[in-house]
């Protein structure tokens, strides 16, 4: 699979290294699908020994939105819902995906899942996101670039 970064630039919120945030950049493969590979580390803990529900909600909810940036149809969240099938382990790598499933006029339904690395799917969702012109236009002209592309 050939992919790229994507140049979403991103929220501090994701890009930032843990423990302050999530410290992921997603990718882009050829079909404008992103995924990435994330290890959760103690700092997003709910349960013991298992990822928090709301820090996976993040994570797909900013997926989705990078997967709706890369199709040219950068938005806002008015939707998602997950479905939480398994517990999430801390400290085992966990790859995230999204796509954008359809656009309607400005509505982007985009999808995702969290799968651990048995491959068994721990939560997939959707969502709908609403496509902004300004946002797209933020963020084209300032893309994020990696430094070895620099």
């Amino acid at each position: 699979m050939t992919a790229k970064i994507s140049t979403f630039t991103g929220t501090q919120f994701m890009c930032s290294p843990p423990p302050v945030g999530f410290g992921i950049r997603f990718s882009v493969a050829e079909d404008k699908s992103i995924y990435a590979t994330v290890v959760f580390d103690k700092s997003k803990e709910g349960g013991a020994g298992i990822l928090h529900g709301g820090a996976i909600a993040a994570v797909l909810d900013e997926a989705m939105g990078v997967a709706a940036y890369e199709s040219g149809q950068a938005g806002y969240t008015v939707t998602m819902t997950y479905n939480y099938k398994t517990h999430i382990p801390l400290n085992q790598p966990i790859i995230i995906r999204a796509w954008v499933e359809k656009i309607e006029g400005r509505k982007v339904f985009a999808m995702c899942a969290a799968t651990l690395k048995n491959n068994t799917v721990a939560v997939d969702g959707h969502g709908i996101f609403v496509a902004s012109n300004t946002l797209q236009n933020q963020l084209e002209s300032n893309p994020y670039y990696p430094e070895d592309e620099l």
